[in-house]
This record gives C-alpha cells, sequence and structure tokens, in this order.
C-alpha cells in the first residue's frame, strides 16, 4: 500500500497543486534505463519524482523558476538484486547500494560500505556519481546516526517548505511507509494533514488526515532499526476509512502524462 497525503492551504482553491515525494528508491537492475538517464547527468533520482516535478503546476517556493525532482524529492534510494543474500537494512534478495540526500548546499551520497565491499558496487555507478566522497555506513548503528544527521534535516527543511506553502500539496509515500515525511518532535514544524489516500491495485482507501497521524503516532514505537518508519498497515489497522473508491488500470503511456498523474 503505498499512501498520499493532502495538505495544505484550505482556502479558495486556486487550480494549483504542487506534487512531493520524499522518499523514493529504484533498482540498477530492474530500473536501469530509469538509472542511466539520472547518472549520465552526474545526478540520482527516479522516475517518480521526475513525473511529479512535471505534473505541479507551480513550485513550491515562491519566486522559484523550476521544480528539479531533487528539490521535492529529498532522498532516493538506489538497490540491487541480490538473489540468496540479506541486505543491511534486513531486506531479503536485495541490497541497497547507496543514497542520495538532498542538503541545504546540494546533494550528499551515501554508500552502503558493506555492499561496497563485498564488491556490490557497479564499477559504472562510481564513474557517473561522485561516491569517492561520499559518506560509508558499515551498519545498521551507523546508518542511525548518517540518518539523524543528515536525513532528518533533509525531510525537515521540505516539511518547512510544504507547511508554508499557499496551495494545496500532494505528499506521495514510498513503497508501505505510512507516513514519509519524518519530523523530530521538537522541530516546531506543523505539517497539517488534510486526508490520506493509501493506493492498493484497483482501489484507494480515504482516511481522515487527523484521525490517521494519532494512529501513526501510537505505531510509531514498532519502528524497525534503519528505517525511520512505521509501515501502512500498523496505521489503518487501527481506524477506519471514510471512503474507498475504485481505480481503473491505466496503460504506460496513460501514466506517463503529467495530467494523468495530477
Amino acid at each position: 500500500s503505498n499512501p498520499a497525503n493532502s495538505a495544505g492551504s484550505t482556502g479558495p482553491a486556486t487550480g494549483d497543486v504542487v506534487g512531493v515525494k520524499p522518499r523514493a528508491g529504484n533498482d540498477y537492475w530492474f530500473d536501469h534505463d530509469d538509472v542511466r538517464v539520472a547518472t549520465d547527468a552526474g545526478r540520482l533520482y527516479g522516475k517518480d519524482a521526475r513525473r511529479r516535478a512535471a505534473a505541479s503546476t507551480r513550485p513550491l517556493d515562491p519566486g522559484a523558476d523550476a521544480i528539479a525532482p531533487e528539490s521535492i524529492n529529498p532522498v532516493h534510494r538506489l538497490w540491487r538484486p541480490t538473489p540468496g543474500r540479506t541486505g543491511m537494512l534486513g531486506d531479503a534478495d536485495r541490497t541497497f547500494l547507496c543514497d542520495r540526500v538532498t542538503t541545504a548546499d546540494g546533494s550528499r551520497y551515501v554508500v552502503n560500505g558493506a555492499a561496497e565491499a563485498a564488491g556490490l558496487l557497479p564499477a559504472a555507478l562510481s564513474d557517473r556519481l561522485p561516491l569517492a566522497d561520499a559518506t560509508r555506513v558499515r551498519d545498521v548503528r551507523e546508518f542511525n546516526e548518517v540518518m539523524a544527521s543528515a536525513y532528518l534535516p533533509a525531510f525537515e527543511r521540505l516539511a518547512g517548505r510544504v507547511a508554508r506553502a499557499s496551495v494545496p500539496v500532494v505528499i506521495e509515500s514510498y513503497a508501505d511507509v505510512a507516513s514519509p515525511l519524518s519530523t523530530r518532535d521538537d522541530s516546531g514544524i506543523d505539517v497539517g494533514i488534510d486526508a490520506v489516500a493509501v493506493v492498493d491495485p484497483g482501489r484507494a482507501r480515504i482516511y481522515a488526515g487527523d484521525r490517521y497521524a494519532k494512529a501513526r503516532r501510537v505505531a510509531a514505537g514498532s519502528a524497525r532499526e534503519g528505517r525511520l518508519e512505521e509501515h501502512t498497515d500498523a496505521v489503518t489497522d487501527m481506524i477506519e476509512s471514510v471512503a474507498t473508491v475504485g481505480l481503473p488500470a491505466l496503460s504506460g503511456e496513460e501514466r506517463a502524462r503529467p495530467a494523468t498523474v495530477a
């Protein structure tokens, strides 16, 4: 299930909408065309962030000229299949290679040092991305430290921009992460969520934003190490949806149209 949160102005609708995707990821093997498109330019992002940027009718920040995928997607994770191997984060048959984190000064890369030591980091990736000076993490403890020092501030910068937005913002999640825009309790940032749509094949379940947020806080104690996340079913098992709507099957061409995505 992939939740999408709706937040923003409660004033009159202007027709403008902004989409953000705080966390995203793709696979060096399964999504190789998308990986090549980004890394050939020395960047790392996926087609979802690219489509959200294209579908947004205006920049999130007043005065900005364009919407770059990295500006609406603070963290992008690159995976690779590793049959028979469990990765650092506990995922069977796949291993994360590196993350791109959007900082106040640009992009920062975090490399899975254990995967690199095992020879799993493709040489072509190091040729296309500035990984020589990247931060290396070799276990979950080191990863959690980097998450606290770099990832959370990146999410909070985006959360602050969303909270200040004068138009509605759609916050798309990643995989089954219940709340993709993590902030610390003492951050002082309040992203008011109006509604949450949990999307499964063929349907979307709609939840009241305030009830979903309360259930997510209750579920927060079950977060797994190295993730900074709660899973959608841990939240939705505690509350009832207010509506369920059907979703039609769409062709690849239809899904590629920004108007359809919006």
